[in-house]
């Protein structure tokens, strides 16, 4: 008898406008051992579909019909409860800098650049889930930490360690 998937019970949403690519995801996560996932190809489906599920995993396409990934992944990121903490990854076709950065300040635990394969796919989901960022709740942002470095193994000088410096008694000159 096979071992239990710690996903079995786990449910998922993916929103894409692309119908084979959504399909092929659902097949991804059933062999991943989701227990139930829902497809919808529409921001208001999709925001439907979050109302009745209790959904641990959000896949949504950067240009997701009517208010966007971005947007949508905002509104995840400020709904209550467990849903607020679900794993959220984004499908970009043609990342460029801008995409990025928008889409990680919006609150996406990964990005997943168009076309995939089913490694990176695999490594980005198996991240978001099993070893996912810190959550951050604070006025201005919420969700997984943005920082992906550590930097351990910094070599320069540690600005935020000194203490600030006392006034020597040097004369300041103002610009004016």
């Amino acid at each position: 008898m096979l071992p239990a998937s710690p996903f079995e019970s786990s449910q998922a949403l993916i929103a894409h406008p692309n119908v084979q690519l959504a399909t092929y995801l659902r097949q991804y996560l059933r062999e991943k051992g989701f227990g139930q996932t829902v497809i919808a190809d529409h921001s208001t489906r999709a925001v439907k579909c979050l109302s009745r599920l209790k959904t641990r995993l959000v896949i949504v396409d950067y240009d997701l019909l009517e208010f966007g990934g971005p947007d949508f992944v905002r509104f995840i990121r400020l709904c209550d409860g467990p849903l607020q903490e679900a794993a959220v990854c984004v499908t970009i076709n043609k990342p460029n800098r801008d995409k990025v950065m928008v889409t990680r300040d919006a609150g996406a635990n990964e990005i997943v650049a168009l076309p995939l394969t089913y490694e990176s796919l695999d490594k980005k989901i198996t991240r978001a889930l099993e070893n996912p960022a810190p959550f951050i709740r604070h006025p201005a942002y919420t969700g997984p930490c943005r920082r992906r470095q550590s930097l351990e193994d910094w070599a320069g000088v540690e600005r935020r360690d000194r203490k600030p410096t006392t006034d020597t008694g040097a004369r300041r000159e103002r610009i004016m």
